[in-house]
């Protein structure tokens, strides 16, 4: 069995330049409530599709289908990492999660954090916004045309924070969450090469206008 989960959110329609299709095809996938209607724009069969389907024009069926209340404490992405989850996936690529209202955005957000207390991984793919979120330790992050690089903290703080690769570096800084010093820094190699020591730490990349 695949370790990875692909999720197609309701949020703003993702391009298909922007879509790992050999990735979606090896992986576990899930579409949460009006995500269903980008993953069939795509061509995409999902093998779950969950959520209240408040926002499709209609109520999907079949036995790959779990239908959920509106009034709800999740939201549907929310459903569908904690299924992913429960299904031991630990990999996550989520597309459709970008753009509308603020509150959804932090809360898409929040299941990156919640993946990451699960001991995995993820990332949002979108046209403009790229999200990922890391625990302690070092990682890279590939250079692409036309987007900044933000970097902030989502513990109170992120100690030991070393970055090269970028227009702007640091070496053992310590950035809080009541700081803007991460903001739009610019990837100059092929990858920007970040590490800490400990905290977490929110990768926002961001097409630029």
């Amino acid at each position: 069995m695949t370790d990875r989960c692909i999720i197609f959110a309701g949020g703003d329609a993702v391009s298909s330049c922007n879509i790992d299709f050999d990735l979606v095809s090896q992986s576990f996938v899930i579409c949460a409530d009006k995500g269903l209607e980008l993953a069939e724009s795509l061509g995409i069969v999902p093998d779950l599709i969950l959520g209240d389907f408040d926002s499709l024009d209609h109520q999907p069926t079949g036995e790959n289908v779990m239908t959920y209340p509106v009034e709800k404490d999740d939201t549907d992405l929310m459903l569908a990492v904690n299924t992913a989850l429960e299904k031991g996936y630990r990999k996550f690529c989520i597309y459709g999660a970008c753009g509308g209202r603020l509150d959804h955005m932090m809360g898409n957000i929040a299941c990156l954090a919640l993946i990451a207390d699960n001991g995995g991984s993820g990332i949002i793919i979108g046209d403009d916004e790229i999200i990922s979120m890391h625990d302690s330790g070092s990682f890279e992050i590939p250079y692409k045309d036309g987007f900044s690089l933000s970097l902030f903290s989502y513990t109170p703080k992120v100690s030991g924070l070393t970055i090269g690769g970028t227009k702007y570096t640091t070496e053992n800084c310590t950035l809080t969450n009541s700081v803007t010093l991460g903001v739009s820094n610019e990837i100059t190699d092929d990858l920007a090469k970040i590490s800490f020591d400990d905290g977490r730490l929110l990768v926002i990349q961001s097409r630029l206008k």
